[in-house]
């Protein structure tokens, strides 16, 4: 089965994370001058993976446990350069990519590939791909294309990689290069059904193809492809939930909700904003099943569904389904800054879109995401400190300010002058200017409850 989390980045990451740290949505970030975002779907479709699993996650998590200690044991008692040992491995290492266990899976690949490569044949293959996957999943694109051109080396072209080509390139916006080799994998999927050989996914090459007609605005083409992949992909699944219908369902609602954008006739308009909305909420329940209630695809269809909430108006649904959204994205394996940015913001807009409308702000909710912000603040400490890190203590900052925490958005706020500063100005000053600004406000307010506690204390007296 195959799944799935990341975007499409076609800008460097310096600006994109400083893009968001500008956007519209904080305290006082409608001033700021903000860096072009880049704009991307989470719809990416992945490589086939080799290992069919069920997808119910309740089995999974039972699979899983039996098969690390089984694993362990024969890892200590045959060591793992033994066929038993990675037969059993690469088992335990279906359920773990299921379960995006994308940690677990990369520190035991160190020292399996290099077995794998050594040993040849087969399982020279099956190491290398399943290392591909792992990158894959961790966005670590350009070096999935280097792995799987390894593959290619090794057994020549099949449907089934070049279709996995044919995604690391979309992912890596060469969409040219993603096209060839997902036109080659048709191609040699009609040459294996001839030849009477187990052919290749259709559907996911078609989704494959829809992402890139997406990516190219061609919107009207892109949801004939991905309609028809999730035509597909329900025909092989049957009655049985699958996160590949999810998949392609991500897609169908990003897709509707751009051509509503451009919908003049507001029937239209509306009908496809509320097949999104149901698209989306499928999405979530399909996900739950299969891949957990954690699981990042969760955390991206959640996002999902929340965009459609929020075109919809239904901003406290919209709410509640980001909220969520941020808190997987905060704890997930593969932290993605971007990703956190984005949702972050997603939720202070669809805030602010509803004092527009006359609604008190909701301080108390603010409250509620700070051991979220929490979360992501632990994970953020531990990356390089640039501005990149700096973009987000500006967004904790300011979420700690509606959530009147005034000492913690000092503090991050004042970390994130600090970091903005180790760039080039004229690209930072716009951040520069919001935190100080902000941090000023949360000082007076400071100041002004430490000299009402005086007051207080000296009337007492």
């Amino acid at each position: 089965s195959s799944s799935t989390h990341s975007l499409q980045r076609p800008l460097p990451v310096h600006f994109r994370v400083m893009a968001q740290a500008g956007a519209k949505g904080g305290p006082a970030a409608e001033n700021s001058a903000p860096v072009a975002a880049a704009q991307a779907g989470p719809e990416e479709a992945v490589p086939e993976e080799a290992g069919e699993v069920e997808e119910l996650v309740s089995l999974q998590l039972v699979e899983e446990s039996r098969l690390e200690k089984l694993f362990e044991e024969q890892r200590r008692e045959l060591g793992l350069d033994d066929e038993v040992t990675l037969k059993t491995f690469f088992k335990l290492f279906d359920m773990w990519i299921q379960l995006y266990r994308l940690n677990k899976c990369a520190e035991v690949l160190e020292d399996v590939v290099p077995i794998c490569r050594r040993r040849g044949g087969n399982l020279h293959i099956q190491g290398v791909q399943a290392l591909a996957f792992t990158v894959w999943k961790q966005s670590k694109f350009r070096l999935a294309a280097e792995l799987f051109h390894e593959i290619e080396e090794l057994v020549g072209s099949s449907s089934a990689l070049c279709e996995n080509m044919g995604h690391t390139y979309s992912s890596l916006g060469d969409y040219p290069e993603a096209s060839k080799y997902f036109r080659r994998a048709l191609t040699c999927i009609d040459e294996e059904e001839k030849l009477g050989k187990k052919a290749g996914d259709r559907a996911g090459i078609l989704l494959g193809l829809g992402l890139i007609e997406d990516r190219q605005g061609n919107f009207e083409k892109a949801l004939a492809a991905v309609r028809e992949s999730q035509r597909l992909f329900r025909l092989r699944c049957g009655t049985k939930p699958s996160s590949l219908v999810a998949k392609a369902g991500m897609s169908i609602a990003k897709i509707l909700l751009k051509l509503a954008d451009k919908e003049a006739d507001p029937q239209k308009r509306t009908e496809m904003e509320e097949e999104a909305v149901e698209r989306e909420l499928e999405n979530v329940t399909l996900f739950e099943v299969t891949c957990g209630d954690d699981s990042p695809l969760t955390a991206t269809a959640l996002r999902g569904l929340g965009e459609a909430y929020e075109r919809r108006k239904r901003l406290p649904e919209a709410i509640k389904a980001y909220s969520r959204s941020y808190h997987l994205e905060a704890i997930k394996d593969a932290f993605d800054l971007l990703s956190i940015m984005e949702v972050h913001n997603s939720l202070f807009r669809a805030h602010l879109e509803n004092v527009k409308s006359g609604i008190p702000l909701d301080r108390e909710a603010f409250r509620s995401y700070l051991p979220t912000v929490e979360q992501a603040l632990t994970r953020v400490k531990a990356m390089v400190q640039d501005a990149n890190a700096g973009a987000y203590y500006k967004a904790a900052g300011e979420l700690m300010a509606f959530a009147e925490d005034y000492a913690g958005a000092v503090m991050l706020l004042g970390e994130a002058i600090r970091l903005f500063g180790t760039e080039t100005m004229d690209k930072v000053q716009g951040l520069i200017d919001t935190c100080t600004d902000l941090k000023a406000f949360c000082e007076k307010q400071l100041a002004a409850a430490c000299a009402g506690g005086a007051s207080s204390s000296s009337a007492r007296r």
